[in-house]
């Protein structure tokens, strides 16, 4: 059992230096597509950003923002093996609000991440924090991090990338999926379950397919069990389509099949690259948390947009929002490079809150975790 600080951060501690005013000031922009843009092929994933440059001077489009989130302050403490305490990655799950359960292995909120140390992917290995709060974060007792070991290879050739954290409630288990590289031959998904007493199994091959241009990457893996025998997961191709797969067990997956696209001429068009999705069993439809840039812009433009599909048609993907929820922060904030991949809890309520742990870059090229949280009620209904 972890001994707390006594200056431990609260959430009402933490939520009062996040920057601006009060919910419900909100400001909007409009821009305009100058001209139609082209389908880029970009470089595998998780390159550092100034390979993301586009081979002609590009309009810098203005952004329209529903500022229902503020920009955290300050980033959040989260320990790593290698020591750097750079993270990026974050999948977070609340056992309290998304399944009533007070702990799980002692401890209320678990979070999957990986390391990423100044873009270095040799420690980018899929790593377990714990947490009381949501906003201290720890190492779990009796288990070791990383969960899985940089693959064989050559260095910076391959390497691990885009954890995934799902709890499956008939196993009583976590089940921790991972994507592997290896660059011009293969990407895999491995999965390792976890139960409460942190045993450990060893890791499953849960997809893999051979790398080439045509059909793009797997990148970014999120995963819905909808029931013991119906599990869906989501992967983006580093272009303009998101794949929906589907299970029996989590474990076994079918071939990949194309989503409807919105992204493709929202505000423009953008480029998703990397996603977590969530049930919004109230609403019956699954929501989504987007990490992607315009497709005029290049990764250095990556901000946090929302998408939702019904539990119905997991394909039928459907922008409702006017603009971006999330962008990076200003002046010498530390998300002041750009937004990546979130992770999100929708709390109960009238309007419901989203608590969003996003991961971002500065420009100095570090990478860190910070929560913030709001609602969408500036949103109108007919859009949602």
């Amino acid at each position: 059992m972890l001994v707390e600080k006594p200056n431990i951060i609260t959430r009402r501690t933490f939520l009062k230096t996040l920057i601006g005013s009060a919910a419900g000031v909100y400001f909007f922009g409009f821009f305009s597509v100058q001209n139609a843009p082209k389908l880029v092929h970009h470089h595998p994933a998780l390159v550092i950003a100034d390979e993301f440059r586009p081979t002609q001077p590009q309009p810098q489009p203005q952004l329209i923002i529903n500022k229902p989130f503020i920009n955290a302050l300050n980033q959040l403490e989260t320990p790593t093996y290698e020591r750097s305490g750079q993270t990026v990655h974050p999948s977070v799950i609340d056992f309290k609000t998304e399944y009533g359960i007070d702990t799980w292995g002692q401890f209320r909120y678990w979070m999957a991440l990986t390391p990423y140390p100044n873009f270095n992917s040799n420690f980018e290995n899929p790593s377990l924090l714990v947490s009381t709060d949501g906003l201290n974060w720890n190492n779990p007792p009796s288990l070791k991090n990383p969960i899985a070991s940089k693959p064989l290879g050559n260095v910076g050739g391959n390497y691990n990338s885009d954890p995934e954290l799902v709890f499956d409630p008939d196993q009583n288990s976590l089940i921790l999926y991972w994507r592997e590289y290896c660059r011009d031959a293969y990407e895999k998904i491995w999965a390792k379950k976890i139960n409460p007493s942190y045993k450990q199994s060893e890791k499953i091959l849960c997809l893999e397919k051979t790398w080439d241009y045509q059909t793009g990457l797997i990148l970014s893996p999120t995963v819905w069990r909808k029931n013991a025998n119906e599990w869906y997961m989501w992967t983006t191709d580093g272009n303009l389509t998101m794949h929906l797969y589907s299970s029996t067990d989590g474990m076994t997956w079918s071939s990949g099949q194309p989503c409807s696209a919105p992204w493709d001429s929202w505000n423009g068009g953008y480029i998703p690259w990397h996603i977590t999705a969530k049930p919004n069993h109230l609403e019956k439809n699954i929501e989504f948390l987007i990490a992607g840039w315009p497709i005029q812009g290049t990764m250095k433009d990556c901000q946090l947009l929302y998408a939702t599909a019904p539990m119905s048609q997991p394909k039928e993907l459907g922008m409702p929002l006017p603009g971006s929820l999330l962008v990076s922060g200003a002046g010498d904030q530390w998300d002041n490079g750009y937004i990546y991949r979130s992770s999100f809890v929708r709390e109960p309520g009238d309007p419901p809150r989203f608590r969003i742990w996003y991961s971002a870059c500065s420009k100095e090229k570090t990478w860190h975790i910070g929560y913030t949280e709001g609602t969408l009620a500036n949103i109108p209904s007919d859009m949602r």
